[in-house]
This record gives C-alpha cells, structure tokens and sequence, in this order.
C-alpha cells in the first residue's frame, strides 16, 4: 500500500500539489514541442532549454517528489521528519521552474536565480530525507536507489547553476555540460524510474518475496556508466547496457512471481516505457537527440503518467474515502480513473514521442495526449 499508518498524517495537498504543478509544467512543454519542434532539434537552442527544462525538471521533477513524500514512509518503514516543509520546498521548486524556463527562453539573466532556488529547494529537501533516514529501522535496496535519487537531485542543479554562472564570469567549460545531462537524465530519471519503479511494480502486481540483489548490481553498474560516460569511456555505454539488461531481468522476475495476472494501466505503461529507454539507448552512440528525445518524451514520460494512474487514486481515496469505508457506501478504487482516457492518451502519448524525432510535426501528436492523460487525473481528484 502506498498509504499506511506511518504516512497517514501528510496532507493530500503536498502529493497532490507537486503532482498538478508538475502537469502545468507538462502542458506549457508539450505545447513548445508542438510550436517550435526545430527548438529541439538543436542542442542548447533557447526555447528547446526551456523545454526541457519545463519537461524534466517541471514535470517529471514535481511527480517525483510528490512520490517520495508519500513512497519514503513506506520503503523506510517511519513517517516523514516534518512532511509539511513539503510546501516551502515545492514554492521554491515551482518559482524556480518558472525563472528558469522564462531566462532561458526570454530573459537570460533570469537563469542563474531560477537555478538559484531549485536548488535551495532540493538542498532542503534533501536534507529533510536525509532526517528522515536517519530514524529509519531498517536499510534495503530500494532505499539505496532513493538515496542515489536525492544525491543526483541536488548535483543536477548544482552543475547546471555552476554552468550559468561559468557563462557569466568566464570560466565556461563545455564538459560541465555532459555532467549535467549524465546527473539528470541518467542519475535522477534513469536511477528513479527503475530503482522507485522496482517497488512500484511489484505492489501493483502484488508480487512479493523477489530477491533485490539484482537492483543493488543494476545500481552499482549504472553509476560506474555514468562515471565512464562523464570521462568518455565507451565502457560507460556498455556499462548501462548492462544495467539496462538487468531491468528487463527484473522486471521479468518480478512478473513472473506475480500474484496479480491481469497487467493493469501503470504496468503496461511501464513496460511500454522500457521499450522507449531500449530504443534510447541503441540510438545513443549514433544519434544523441534522437536518444534523449526518445528517453525523455518516451521512456520518462509514459512512465511517469502511466505511474500517476495507479499513486493518484490510492491517495486521493485513501485521504477521502477510506475513514467512511463500511460506514456508507463509497466508490471503488478501480471507479476512480477513467481508464478508456487514461489508455487513449498513453497511445498518443507513445506514437508521437517514437515519431517526434523523425517528423517534427508529431510534436502535435504529442500534445494531444496530454489532455485525455490531464483530464484523467481531474476525474480523479473530482470523485
């Protein structure tokens, strides 16, 4: 369950608030998909910085840590330290966005203040999960991956500020900027994905008793490939091929076991999603756009919105419905979310994604599925 005694006390408001802030965010993004595809077509072009930036940090960013306030209490097994500083953190995160998407696409002076807060923002969030380990009984692997999660959360931010302000005072170095893709793309998204999504999958198939030893590998495999890439060796590449290899391992072990035979919506996006992360990864060496076009709208993604489909029910009913469970009657879990919509955007969603980069045209496409995918979630929080 993602909702248990330890985390009953955090307000809907804090998940829910990362999580519909984080959907502006995936709007404003799909719309300059859709406006300027040949923004993204160019590395460091300003609008396609704004983009990404509107995407990764704004969207996939915001769902995770609307995640980990109410998935920490449950991998750690104690509540939160203090879970209302959620709300400074998420003013600092979202102001943050908001300055630097519009220095990047408009005001550049405004970039340095924007990075300037998202990383105030994850310095206190960080330190918030770093009390909350601290009174954690037990350690496990998943714990480990969240812990790499929040480390990258902060470097990714302080590389990119450290690049702003090279370009201001002279010390620029290009390279920085590889660091900077590596800690975010493959640090916080990659290690997030399969390390939050490893305990995701197996409470949404209900499979239990899957030894996490092959997460631990997968995890030391993928920092020693980001290591190797930052220096340019090519066994870093080969190196997340292996990590990679071991997700598919796992996920196949894990729906193996699975108690649950029926795949729902979450599932069969995530597997989708691991698709995409394949296809980005072949495409790496050849044609770097095209992979992180393909990880980011692809494998992040579909991921991320097939993930809301199942975290933002369960708490939406289990904030409002579950003291009046057998006292009257109350909807079904299963009664919350649209699925047909949920279903619909995810197909738009993957068939623009695989088509953005070889016709920027698809970037429509894209936009389209995002709002079956906004309108499935507002069904949601409206029941």
């Amino acid at each position: 369950m993602l909702v248990t005694a330890h985390n009953r006390v955090i307000p809907l408001s804090i998940p829910a608030g990362f999580v519909f802030l984080g959907e502006a965010f995936f709007l404003a993004a799909s719309l300059l998909f859709a406006l300027h595809p040949e923004a993204f077509a160019v590395p460091r072009h300003p609008l396609g910085l704004a983009g990404a930036h509107l995407f990764l940090l704004g969207f996939g960013v915001g769902v995770l840590l609307g995640a980990m306030h109410q998935l920490l209490p449950v991998v750690l097994e104690t509540p939160l330290y203090r879970p209302e500083w959620g709300y400074p953190v998420m003013v600092l995160w979202s102001l943050g966005v908001v300055l630097l998407a519009s220095g990047f696409a408009w005001v550049p002076s405004l970039v340095p203040w924007g990075g300037g807060l998202v990383l105030v923002a994850l310095l206190f969030f960080a330190y918030h999960v770093y009390l909350t380990f601290r009174q954690a009984p037990r350690w496990n692997r998943v714990a480990t991956a969240l812990a790499w999660v929040v480390f990258y959360l902060v470097l990714t931010p302080f590389l990119g500020l450290l690049q702003a302000l090279s370009q201001r005072y002279g010390f620029y170095d290009p390279e920085r900027l590889t660091w900077h893709l590596l800690a975010g793309l493959g640090g916080v998204f990659l290690l997030s994905i399969l390390g939050v999504g490893y305990k995701l999958l197996s409470m949404f198939t209900l499979t239990h008793g899957v030894d996490e030893r092959v997460l631990g590998l997968l995890l030391f495999a993928a920092n020693l490939g980001f290591l190797g890439l930052a220096m340019g060796e090519r066994l870093g590449y080969l190196l997340l091929l292996l990590s990679y290899a071991l997700a598919l391992y796992d996920t196949w072990r894990i729906l193996k076991n699975r108690m649950k035979k029926a795949l729902d919506i979450g599932v069969r996006h995530y597997l989708l999603g691991l698709l995409f992360l394949g296809l980005a990864l072949l495409a790496l060496p050849f044609n770097p756009v095209w992979a992180a076009l393909w990880f980011a709208l692809g494998f992040v993604g579909l991921v991320v919105t097939g993930m809301l489909y199942k975290i933002l029910p369960f708490l939406v009913w289990t904030h409002r419905y579950a003291p009046r469970a057998g006292k009257e009657k109350v909807p079904l879990l299963k009664e919350m979310l649209p699925e047909g919509a949920g279903y619909g955007a995810g197909a738009l969603l993957a068939l623009g994604a695989f088509l953005f980069p070889l016709f920027p045209g698809a970037g429509w496409v894209y936009l389209l599925g995002v709002f079956p995918h906004v309108y499935a979630l507002w069904e949601v929080m409206r029941r």
